[in-house]
């Protein structure tokens, strides 16, 4: 299994008037931890997409369990626990500094070649780096 840990802030334009995260910013909050977990195993997505290969999302699924405030620290857990074929599923949990858990939900990322935008399976120099994390 894949996992990391990413934190950061919320920030002020992230925050409705009453000071909460708008419910349209978690999905960049997923974006950051799938970004931050690739980039720490050496696939940032510029290295992805340089190979040929897109990351379109295919799925999106949010739970929202409590709010997210204005300056508080949250951590953004990010995990693959499926060997990734055709595509990749993350799930998230966003907590805030509590340890409370605000977010769960996850994403479904399809790998696309760029030059046919066509579907394709995970090519063998994202498997070779990914497939420790499964045995």
């Amino acid at each position: 299994m894949l996992k990391h840990t990413t934190k950061i802030r919320v920030r002020y334009g992230e925050t409705d008037q009453m000071g909460i995260v708008n419910n349209a910013v978690y999905p960049s909050y997923f974006e950051v931890g799938r970004t931050e977990m690739f980039r720490e195993i050496g696939l940032p997505y510029s290295k992805i997409e340089k190979e040929g290969i897109m990351l379109p999302l295919s799925e999106l699924h949010i739970k929202y369990h409590r709010p997210a405030v204005y300056d508080n620290e949250i951590t953004i857990e990010t995990y693959v626990d499926e060997y990734p074929t055709s595509r990749i599923r993350f799930k998230y949990n966003i907590y805030n500094e509590l340890g409370e858990l605000l977010v769960s939900g996850e994403t479904v990322l399809a790998f696309m070649n760029a030059d046919s935008r066509r579907p394709t399976r995970i090519p063998q120099y994202l498997k070779s780096i990914i497939e420790p994390f499964f045995q």
